[in-house]
């Protein structure tokens, strides 16, 4: 839920792109409903991409009662203002919170699209721009007021400053604005009477009749009329529901770790390979010398015992939470809930969640330019690397490639890695670079020889 200033900035919004599969209302009507938003603005690039952003407030009008008069005041998002008033791709905006100088208001513009709009903790400040600034490519913007732990500010930028220039301008992309808006009472009669007429009219005897059949004959030539590009949008809709969006760069972070904290000795047995496929893990246990079956079920008590040596373990990982982080500590048993740092801090804490973990197409060619370019520098280590060109996920319409209501095509394709075990944080890295790729099967061998690791997935641009 976003938060309203008192100076009529609006923060903590979600942005999300639009894809354009459907009319912009109605797909952001869709969103909202999925992200339980009230209120929504729109931005766009300049080069046609269009950004939604998506905020739930109980008022976003700052409504306020005057001599008895109640007086609306509109509210403004603050990353749609900052983003006319810093010129530069990528900015990182940063100023302490007004009402608890212990936060902090951190807001990011990648590709002038806004990014990041958060409310986090001011000591986390530092480390959350240095993680953003090495994901971003090209220079970087800073903006805001200085301190002394942070990076000089490029551009000194209040909170003031930038609620003024909202006043000022006005600009209708950065109103907040509700996602439905109730008729009036007057519209809402003429309505009401509009239907009453019309029951009237169809209660007619012979009238009725006339229209139904009529209607029928409409509707029977109108199904014998297929537009390609209405057939095209539904065919690429059905088609997306099909992929898998939600094991993106998040998910395969979270699943390192938790990988990378299976205790290398339970009970006197150790794990010999780990297998996942989609949000199923098995897990193979290699009994070591001292090792009996009572000490590996007392650590592991969903082992199924193969023979005296060798025992599996299924890890089933749920759907809707399969992307937090202790989710997936949790059911592969990467860390004990007893286990405390020094300082009496839960030893699991490193693993904050990232972000939105859904797979989103982005252009290919910066698809290429991000993860490709990374992808061929890793095979240049020494590591096995695969990269299929995409395809199409539905072909385009023949003969309706000028027209204007053709969405972009998204194609996909596949990725392959694999190498030394040391290199296995290597996936995770790569899949962060751009958003847009899934990963779909993981496997890591550990035997007497070197430990390996391969990773499979898909990417999808447009």
């Amino acid at each position: 839920m976003g938060r309203a200033l008192s100076n009529h900035l609006v923060i903590g919004v979600q942005w999300e792109t639009l894809i354009g599969l459907e009319k912009e209302m109605a797909e952001i009507r869709s969103l909202a409903r999925s992200r339980d938003a009230s209120h929504f603005t729109v931005t766009d690039d300049g080069a046609g991409t269009r950004t939604v952003g998506l905020v739930s407030l109980h008022d976003a009008t700052g409504a306020t009662e005057t001599a008895g008069k109640t007086t609306a005041t509109a509210r403004y998002a603050l990353a749609a203002v900052l983003r006319t008033l810093v010129d530069g791709p990528n900015v990182a905006f940063m100023h302490p919170d007004p009402d608890d100088p212990a936060r902090a208001v951190f807001v990011t513009l990648r590709d002038h699209r806004p990014e990041l709009d958060l409310e986090i903790p001011a000591s986390q400040l530092k480390h959350r721009l240095d993680q953003w600034t090495a994901e971003v490519e090209g220079p970087v913007k800073v903006a805001g007021v200085m301190r002394t732990d942070l990076p000089h500010a490029d551009v000194i930028l209040t909170l003031d400053d930038i609620a003024a220039a909202a006043v000022r301008d006005a600009a209708p992309e950065t109103r907040i604005k509700p996602v439905r808006q109730s008729l009036p009472t007057r519209q809402l009669k003429i309505a009401a009477a509009v239907v009453a007429l019309l029951a009237v009219v169809v209660g007619a005897a012979y009238g009725g009749w006339q229209w139904y059949e009529s209607a029928q004959r409409e509707k029977l030539a109108a199904a014998n009329r297929v537009d390609p590009v209405e057939a095209y949008k539904k065919a690429l809709t059905r088609a997306l529901a099909a992929e898998s969006f939600s094991t993106g760069a998040s998910y395969a972070r979270h699943l390192q770790r938790a990988v990378q904290q299976l205790p290398a000795n339970a009970g006197g047995w150790r794990p010999a390979s780990i297998d996942c496929k989609a949000r199923t893990c098995e897990i193979a246990w290699q009994r070591l010398e001292g090792g009996t079956f009572d000490l590996l079920l007392s650590q592991r008590p969903h082992a199924q015992i193969v023979d005296l040596d060798h025992a599996t373990e299924i890890v089933t990982l749920p759907e809707d939470e399969a992307t937090t982080a202790s989710t997936v500590v949790a059911s592969l048993g990467a860390a004990k809930n007893e286990a405390r740092t020094p300082t009496g801090t839960p030893s699991i804490e490193a693993l904050e969640d990232d972000g939105d973990a859904r797979v989103a197409p982005i252009p290919r060619n910066q698809f290429l330019r991000t993860a490709g370019a990374r992808l061929q520098a890793l095979g240049d280590y020494g590591m096995d690397i695969a990269l299929t060109m995409p395809e199409p996920l539905v072909p385009a319409p023949p003969g309706a490639a000028s027209r204007a209501d053709v969405p972009p095509p998204i194609s996909k394709g596949e990725w392959k890695m694999a190498g030394h075990l040391a290199f296995f944080d290597s996936v995770a890295g790569l899949m962060m670079r751009a958003g847009n790729m899934s990963l779909g099967e993981l496997k890591i061998v550990i035997d007497d020889g070197k430990p390996v690791f391969s990773a499979q997935g898909t990417y999808y641009v447009h």
